[in-house]
């Protein structure tokens, strides 16, 4: 699967107007209701957008701002990557809480923090009290 990020920018340095196309991309990427900037989109092998993954952050980005979209889209694509390598691959529609539960072992007791420190289970577990060795991002897992 492939990701993009929305940007006018690059419209406005790299859009070259096919052959009998009469199209000012600039104004089109401007205009009001067009997609914003920084909304996150997804394409399949066969180069035609991958749902929900799409629908789910265009919504998002109504109320969102780039950089929380960016960080979203990272995760999503971390969460589809683990769903494609189970032992029997699964989809985001198709994925079952066992899945989810996986995914979340996963995360929280097989990864690194992202000082680098490596959180055991038991250091994972539970909620974070005053003192504690984990870090904030992992309280209330």
């Amino acid at each position: 699967m492939h990701h993009f990020f929305v940007s006018p920018s690059k419209v406005r340095r790299y859009y070259e107007a096919p052959a009998g196309v009469d199209l000012d991309a600039e104004a089109y990427v401007q205009r009001p209701g067009a997609v914003k900037e920084g909304t996150p989109f997804f394409l399949g092998s066969d180069m035609r957008p991958v749902e929900p993954l799409c629908s789910f952050f265009l919504e998002l980005s109504k109320s969102l701002k780039a950089k929380s979209l960016e960080d979203y889209a990272y995760d999503a694509l971390d969460l589809v990557d683990f769903l494609d390598q189970l032992p029997v691959p699964t989809d985001l529609l198709s994925a079952r809480e066992d899945d989810l539960v996986a995914y979340r072992e996963d995360c929280t007791t097989h990864r690194e923090a992202p000082d680098g420190v490596r959180i055991s289970g038991a250091e994972a577990a539970g909620t974070c009290s005053p003192g504690a060795r984990r870090p904030s991002w992992m309280c209330g897992i």
